[in-house]
């Protein structure tokens, strides 16, 4: 069984995949992991788009896949001699027109993972993730889960949603994407078999020692039986299949 490293600092829980900084929320690799060995058994080639330094794309190696990594800084790609790596600037419209061009309908899966909600323009992102797909393949999108019971209740009080707020602009979350945003622009893009899954841990009160994070877990015991949708989960995961 492949494990993943944890290391404390401070309140947060930094995590490694043999040494690669996981960029992404507890058990979010893992679950992706898992959806992709269901949906994808035999094996295939995956593009695995906003790669960091890597740490999706050897777990996704190590499973038995062919994959070529994407991001922005060729520097904090870390495992380039176990897996191909190519430079890309998402918002570079004539950069990434030219990559579509060399991968058009080239891969068995997409995959963007905390990438969409970095994008000027959700839309084209997405038509671009399906001209990389070959026919019958896949794409897999995550991004945070405005929805969450946590983001309702942070968007109550401060009419912004948990992780887009002033500070998370250094993480460069520019796009927020409701799970009904993001479901409409794939049914507009005619792509099939549509699912979205919570995914990720939101966090608890005893974990981050927050007053403010203790205050809204009690008020979300009267408002939680009342709330629609997808309410749980720091993000949420979509797959889509190209016909």
């Amino acid at each position: 069984m492949i494990k993943t490293k944890l290391v404390l600092f401070g309140t947060k829980k930094l995590m490694y995949y043999k040494g690669l900084l996981i960029r992404a929320d507890y058990g979010l690799h893992e679950q992706i992991a898992e959806i992709i060995r269901e949906k994808l058994p035999n094996g295939g080639r995956i593009l695995d788009l906003g790669c960091g330094q890597g740490a999706l794309s050897l777990r996704l190696h190590d499973m038995g896949y062919q994959v070529h990594a994407v991001d922005i800084d060729p520097a904090d790609f870390k495992c380039g001699d176990i897996v191909s790596f190519e430079q890309l600037d998402f918002n570079n419209e004539s950069a990434v027109t030219a990559f579509i061009g060399r991968h058009r309908d080239s891969f068995d899966l997409v995959i963007g993972i905390e990438v969409i909600e970095h994008i000027e323009n959700p839309w084209e992102y997405i038509r671009g993730l399906k001209c990389l797909t070959k026919k019958g393949g896949l794409i897999l999108i995550s991004t945070p889960n405005t929805t969450s019971w946590y983001s309702r209740l942070r968007f109550l009080f401060t009419g912004k949603f948990h992780q887009f707020r002033e500070e998370d602009l250094s993480y460069g979350h520019i796009s927020p994407i409701t799970p009904y945003h993001l479901k409409l622009i794939l049914e507009f893009e005619k792509l099939q078999d549509i699912s979205i899954y919570s995914a990720g841990l939101l966090p608890p009160f005893w974990i981050q020692k927050s007053w403010n994070l203790l205050f809204l877990n009690m008020l979300n015991i009267f408002f939680y039986p009342f709330m629609k949708g997808i309410k749980n989960g720091w993000c949420i995961i979509a797959t889509a299949r190209k016909t």
